[in-house]
């Protein structure tokens, strides 16, 4: 079947096309629509427009597991609530809930030959527990086949999210013998799996380029369609710019985009499809060191969070494009989240107050509060362009002028991509508040944020340096506790304690926002981790 005449001209790079989408933007041109009857276009091209570009393609961060989903498949689908099979057919929980054991497919190959089978279920959890830092927090210990197509999963404590962590991204299975005979640089750039896309070929930082696993055979059971993806190729480009995502729609150069310039918001739901996810996990934080430093006295992070317009300044960034989130702890769309919203609300006066009674009366020739000489400073570096867009650099900078108003002194640090997974300004003594996200799907986020560290083994996700054992003692009671309204009930107790501690308070969600173009049909995102899904997706073209 022959593909639409527009997918020709992708040749040139999308930066090429900045002065068209600068006059559409301007209202010199109008969107490629495709109004009227229509025909489903098979082998064409996809070509999708993103943000960020990860230095793998598996890894523990998000934006690998967007593009792992594209290539792997998991264990099981998370779909709203409920498991769904996906490489296992079935599975069955121990009595002590500590043990999973996962009945398997028996048809399903991996794209290099390589049979899927419990082995290769063991060999990918060996590779996750060595290569995954933070996959204790799964409390995943070990896996054993216990025939050629059944596999036990062996957990060191009870987790009821269990499912919905082996349904994301990060968990997607790759084939033995890549992860034994390839290299390490073949593994981070070209993957093996059983999925319905295959790596062609990683261009640096412009693109990369898949092609359809014609053997597919493995699709969820809550795809829209089993079977090969319908179009032919899958183009991923990396496109750091939101004006120029969005010019890229507009003029027809990409199918579908991530993330566009929040004033472009009400147009793209009034003249696209829009699919939006708020991900599982923490919100865009702020996150106090509570272990030295002003914020080691609460009533200094306090009155830090009644000195901003929470609300208003993610409603003026956003404009509706990402929720205002309260929570420091959990995001919305998290099993057992606790809306905390008029918590610490804006309150100028009362930060005040709050400053006065904790001693921080004088004031240095900038208005800054001091004590004892020393001036009330605060050190928050965070990683622009990687972990925080520019619009959250805005939010930052807005924060900055507020917290001034009370007398704050508040130094903002920009990281690089590189210093930001490099660990710079992440030691107790190098800042003072951190910001950023986790995405995780479960409520035990709050022991991978909160667990203290030990010298030896130092929890780099507990960015506050929190080390409370009674707190951390509770948290893993509400992880272990099997009655659901029980566990809840524990889940709302320590959100509410958190909160009213300020020892991280929630800014605006992350959220995955994706704008899909009048040519593209069914594409969508999974309820775990808002993934996009390409393989049901189709380019349609006038009849």
């Amino acid at each position: 079947m022959r593909s639409p005449v527009r997918h020709g001209r992708r040749a040139g790079a999308l930066a090429a096309t900045l002065l068209l989408t600068a006059m559409v933007i301007a209202g010199c041109g109008s969107p490629a629509t495709v109004s009227g009857p229509t025909h489903r276009v098979d082998n064409g091209t996809i070509t999708y427009a993103h943000y960020q570009e990860p230095p793998c393609l598996w890894g523990g961060w998000v934006q690998q597991a967007y593009l792992a989903r594209q290539v792997f498949d998991s264990l099981v689908s998370y779909d709203h609530g409920a498991i769904k099979p996906w490489l296992a057919t079935s599975w069955q929980v121990s009595p002590d809930r500590e043990a999973v054991t996962f009945s398997l497919r028996h048809d399903v190959r991996f794209t290099d030959g390589t049979p899927f089978d419990a082995n290769s279920v063991v060999a990918n959890v060996h590779y996750w527990l060595k290569n995954l830092g933070w996959v204790s927090y799964a409390f995943l210990t070990g896996a054993q086949a216990v025939d050629d197509y059944t596999v036990t999963l062996r957990l060191s404590e009870p987790n009821p999210e269990i499912f919905n962590e082996l349904a994301n991204g990060h968990f997607g299975i790759q084939s033995p013998k890549a992860l034994t005979e390839h290299t390490a640089a073949q593994n981070c750039t070209a993957p093996v799996g059983t999925g319905p896309w295959i790596v062609q070929q990683w261009k640096h930082g412009q693109e990369i380029d898949f092609v359809r696993n014609d053997a597919y055979n493995s699709a969820p059971a809550n795809a829209l369609h089993q079977g090969p993806a319908y179009e032919k190729r899958l183009v991923w480009k990396f496109v750091p710019d939101a004006t120029t995502r969005w010019g890229s729609l507009l003029t027809g150069q990409a199918d579908a985009v991530y993330d566009i310039p929040p004033t472009q918001w009400r147009t793209a739901n009034r003249d696209y499809h829009v699919l939006n996810f708020v991900a599982t996990g923490r919100p865009q934080s702020l996150t106090f060191n509570t272990a030295q430093g002003p914020f080691t006295d609460p009533r200094i992070r306090q009155a830090f969070v009644h000195a901003i317009d929470r609300t208003r300044i993610a409603a003026a960034v956003f404009k509706g494009s990402v929720p205002f989130e309260s929570n420091g702890s959990l995001s919305e769309s998290t099993p057992d989240y606790l809306n905390v919203d008029s918590s610490l609300p804006y309150d100028p006066a009362a930060a005040n107050k709050l400053l006065d009674d904790a001693g921080w009366t004088q004031r240095d020739k900038d208005g800054y509060r001091m004590k004892n000489g020393q001036v009330l400073r605060a050190r928050l570096p965070y990683g622009l362009g990687s972990i925080i867009t520019p619009d959250g650099s805005t939010v930052v900078q807005i924060i900055q002028d507020e917290v001034r108003q009370v007398g704050i002194e508040l130094q903002l640090i920009p990281l690089t991509q590189t210093q930001q997974f490099g660990g710079a300004y992440s030691q107790p003594d190098q800042e003072e508040i951190s910001f950023g996200y986790w995405v995780w799907p479960s409520p035990s986020i709050l022991y991978i944020t909160y667990k203290a560290g030990k010298p030896n083994a130092p929890n780099g996700n507990n960015t506050a340096f929190f080390d409370d054992p009674r707190i951390e003692a509770q948290i893993l009671d509400a992880q272990r506790d099997p009655d659901p309204a029980e566990r809840a009930r524990k889940y709302d107790a320590l959100q509410n304690w958190f909160q009213n501690q300020a020892v991280a308070v929630g800014l605006y969600d992350y959220t995955y926002n994706l704008t899909v173009g009048h040519n593209l049909r069914g594409v969508w995102q999974d309820s775990g981790n808002g993934l996009p899904v390409f393989s049901d997706a189709y380019l349609v073209e006038p009849s």
